[in-house]
């Protein structure tokens, strides 16, 4: 199991179901697996404060988590 697959994992235990996220750097291979999940939804974004902005609106309206 790799690295990417075990945090995918924590994150669908903990209800999560969407991501707000810019890639780039290290967390490319976290994108590149988040490609191929079905069961979190991936939101890109052009600036990281954004996206900090859009899980929390996320977590507001939802009640689930924003991550």
């Amino acid at each position: 199991m790799r690295a990417v697959d075990a945090t995918l994992a924590c994150l669908k235990r903990a209800g999560v179901d969407a991501i707000f996220g810019l890639p780039g750097g290290p967390l490319i291979p976290l994108f590149d697996a988040l490609h191929e999940e079905r069961d979190i939804r991936t939101y890109l974004v052009r600036h990281e404060q954004g996206a900090g902005h859009m899980a929390e609106g996320y977590a507001k309206v939802t009640g689930r988590v924003g991550v």
